[in-house]
């Protein structure tokens, strides 16, 4: 004949002896440590494409990437924006949701602008279908003052896509 006090005292029981098995597990104390730093690689890659802002810059598999600046100020840095047409000529579709911008100037690196309001949204997250094409804003936010070197790398994050360099505005 059992009880609730007997079933409730044997549970419990059993839920000690299993929690102290468990935690014996794994054998010593010591914990391996592993390099964070050794897993990651950087792949520096040449552009697939050059050229300049307000003109075409074509990939080999022919998509063709248009920027073009318009500026403002925020204290202590330049905001850039620029205007980017993607016109895809290749074969398949484009997925242009993982672009990646980065931007540099001679005084440091850009960060990105991302401001709905204005029109910064960063790039469709639709695939692109072959023979389409997508306009849109991207921000950057760049130590330095109007007239200084810029340069900005498209890439999919294996890959840079392509290069433009110009001037701050």
């Amino acid at each position: 004949m059992f009880n609730a006090k007997s079933t409730n005292f044997a549970t419990a029981s059993a839920a000690i002896v299993l929690a102290l098995t468990l935690s014996a597990c794994g054998g010593s104390d010591e914990v391996a440590q592993v390099d964070d730093q050794t897993l990651v690689t950087e792949v520096e890659e040449a552009p697939q494409a050059t050229g300049g802002f307000d003109a075409p810059v074509v990939t080999p598999d022919k998509v063709s990437y248009t920027g073009k600046f318009a500026s403002g100020m925020l204290p202590g840095q330049t905001n850039e924006r620029f205007n980017v047409t993607v016109e895809n000529g290749s074969a398949a579709d484009l997925d242009l949701a993982t672009l990646i911008v980065k931007g540099s100037t001679t005084t440091g690196d850009c960060v990105d602008i991302f401001d709905g309001d204005n029109q910064m949204e960063g790039a469709p997250t639709t695939p692109l279908a072959a023979g389409a094409t997508a306009k849109f804003s991207w921000g950057l936010s760049c130590p330095g003052k109007g007239g200084e070197e810029i340069s900005v790398t498209l890439s999919n994050g294996l890959t840079n896509v392509i290069e433009v360099t110009g001037k701050l505005a």
